[in-house]
């Protein structure tokens, strides 16, 4: 899970190309002006397969190592002993190597294989894995293991380096996790994840018409990316309990003379099958925005994400956060400050967990490809039962390396 997450937000820093990762893919496929056919084209184009040139897989992808020093205090009353001692200094890693082919037919529609291999052993070991289907005036189609459409098309705060939304201090593990579900509900995103790992799907992102661009995703079960699972609904306790959901998203992107604007809006539907259970009508449904401008160097953002719905059993998506920072670029130097805010079932009366986080960092770039990043950070969180909390402040230093 660590690695599947923390290459999402800092990736586009190394200098990684647009199929092979999240972050590239919002700025060239989704800013830009290239787009996705229908599946309908799919069957008109084959026919003229022969005189395109077959599929060649490239190599490519992004490695990180980092070194990481904190002060920690955390307290597990579920164990002997409230407070556990932690490691002063770590160091630690997220790196993917990505297998990315592409063929144009003569009629200009785009085919092509992206699967994206963890560099480290990791629970799931291939975690995206899809075909794309694009032309430059029909848009976009994904069909396999990937982010949803309203992932895709969300915009969040920018960061100098170290990034906090669903990025490199939670997914790398700066501190402990003091109990908290940090991505299946909104307490460690603004993104729209909550059970959605790199689900099977199939999605359309349509081309930009006067900055606008949109998309849509059907998502049949809510579960990891990998291996073809049962279409047997799960309602009995088992975490794998969404089935027949979608997802929206709105993305508008222009300039106003020099001034860079960045909207967007996203909406994440599921079926939990809790309505048999509880006798009220507990889907898990939840939205984001998100917000950035760009101006001379300067720029400045945050996003929002909030979820509700119940699976009847053991899950429960009540959740929210959202994120704010800016940053500053000069040459190959960026600087930036960002706050990050989470909260576990918000509402409740009876207890509620939160995490409270804060970085402060910056980025060199050596060269193409290449960046050496650090900062320093702040945490504070407890879970929702107070069995676990954990708060604390830590540096790091790192190498972002892109190919």
């Amino acid at each position: 899970m660590r690695s599947r997450w923390a290459r999402r937000w800092h990736a586009d820093a190394q200098g990684v190309k647009p199929m092979w990762n999240k972050t590239y893919m919002h700025k060239h496929f989704l800013y830009g002006t290239t787009a996705l056919a229908t599946a309908g084209l799919i069957a008109g184009v084959a026919e003229n397969a022969a005189a395109a040139e077959r599929i060649n897989i490239g190599v490519h992808g992004y490695f990180q190592q980092w070194v990481v020093g904190a002060k920690q205090d955390y307290d597990n009353n579920a164990l002997s002993g409230a407070e556990r001692s932690t490691n002063p200094v770590d160091e630690k890693h997220n790196s993917e190597i990505c297998f990315v082919g592409e063929t144009t037919l003569d009629n200009g529609i785009s085919f092509g294989v992206n699967v994206q291999l963890e560099a480290n052993t990791s629970g799931d070991q291939i975690d995206e894995s899809y075909i794309f289907v694009q032309s430059d005036s029909l848009g976009q189609l994904f069909l396999g293991d990937l982010d949803n459409a309203a992932y895709l098309l969300h915009v969040t705060a920018p960061d100098g380096g170290v990034s906090l939304d669903s990025g490199d201090v939670i997914n790398n593990e700066f501190y402990v996790n003091p109990g908290l579900t940090l991505f299946d509900r909104a307490t460690g995103t603004t993104f729209l994840v909550f059970g959605d790992d790199d689900s099977g799907k199939v999605s359309y992102i349509s081309p930009r018409f006067s900055g606008v661009q949109l998309g849509l995703s059907f998502i049949p079960q809510f579960e990891a990316g990998g291996d073809d699972n049962s279409s047997l609904k799960l309602n009995n306790g088992n975490s794998n309990n969404v089935n027949n959901g979608f997802a929206g998203g709105i993305n508008y992107t222009e300039d106003f003379n020099g001034l860079g604007v960045q909207l967007s809006a996203g909406y994440l539907f599921g079926d939990t099958g809790a309505d048999s259970v509880t006798g009220g009508n507990d889907n898990l449904n939840a939205y984001d925005f998100g917000a950035q401008f760009n101006y001379a160097g300067f720029s400045f953002g945050g996003a929002y994400n909030r979820g509700t719905g119940d699976d009847g059993f053991n899950t429960r998506y009540n959740s929210r956060s959202w994120i704010v920072g800016a940053t500053y670029e000069t040459g190959p130097y960026t600087v930036g400050v960002n706050y990050m805010k989470g909260e576990e079932n918000p509402t409740s009366s009876s207890g509620k967990g939160h995490l409270d986080q804060a970085v402060l960092s910056g980025t060199y770039k050596l060269g193409p490809g290449v960046r050496l990043v650090g900062g320093a950070f702040w945490f504070d969180g407890e879970n929702e039962d107070n069995s676990q909390k954990n708060d604390g402040w830590g540096g790091t230093v790192g190498f972002k390396l892109g190919f």
